[in-house]
């Protein structure tokens, strides 16, 4: 499902300041896969994650989503792939922290190109996947950090996404919630979405099916 061949990273190419992030990264997740991500601070796994979630390019190898090669697609076909095919959960939570939950969970159903008439229940269907449907007329701003991460959760969900990515999602929560928040991924993924989880917590990694390291920008296993 997912698949890539030698993938270098660089920025600034070609210019003094060239520096090589990503040094022919080789890896095949199928459908349905729990993983882990894991390595130092520094070591590639946010530049592998931007790549993997269409946000960022690269400059050599190939990189495929079901056989669909991402190279040189048009930015409007790589936010659609964003949109309906991939779900992003960001350590900061990226939300409106002014707006309800369910105001904040409906943008993605906003974005996507066949519209749907149903969104308000789309948005609320997810927040209760997550447990926070009675918090639907929230506002963020008035949240816990977990309650804030299960929204960011249904957000990504909300339409229904084959993937789910998630950069260090328990990075900034205790350890109850941290576990509570793993547990909702591994129920997730056991509706046969494939979830991976960039972190630098070895518990986290211990959670998932597969681990793979990354070491300067090389994979180490």
């Amino acid at each position: 499902m997912i698949r890539l061949e030698n993938v270098v990273k660089r920025y600034n190419n070609k210019k003094a300041n060239e520096f090589e992030a990503l040094h022919g990264i080789t890896i095949e997740l199928e459908q349905g896969e729990l993983v882990a991500i894991i390595g130092k601070s520094g070591a590639g796994k946010s530049t592998l994650l931007h790549i993997i979630a269409c946000i960022d390019s690269y400059e050599e190898g190939e990189y495929y989503i079901d056989d669909l090669l991402i190279k040189h697609l048009s930015d409007r076909k790589l936010a659609e792939i964003r949109n309906e095919k991939i779900g992003i959960v960001m350590q900061d939570f990226a939300l409106v922290e002014e707006a309800s939950c369910i105001d904040n969970v409906m943008l993605p159903l906003d974005f996507a190109k066949k519209k749907k008439k149903n969104r308000r229940e789309l948005a609320q269907q997810a927040l209760e996947q997550v447990q926070m449907g009675e918090y639907s007329k929230k506002p963020v701003n008035q949240l816990s950090g977990g309650q804030k991460q299960r929204v960011a959760i249904a957000r990504a969900i909300v339409n229904e996404p084959e993937i789910l990515i998630a950069d260090e999602p328990t990075g900034a929560l205790d350890t109850k919630t941290s576990e509570e928040i793993m547990k909702l991924f591994k129920g997730l993924n056991e509706q046969n979405r494939t979830v991976i989880i960039v972190t630098h917590d070895p518990t986290v990694a211990e959670e998932c099916q597969r681990v793979i390291e990354i070491s300067d920008g090389r994979t180490l296993s």
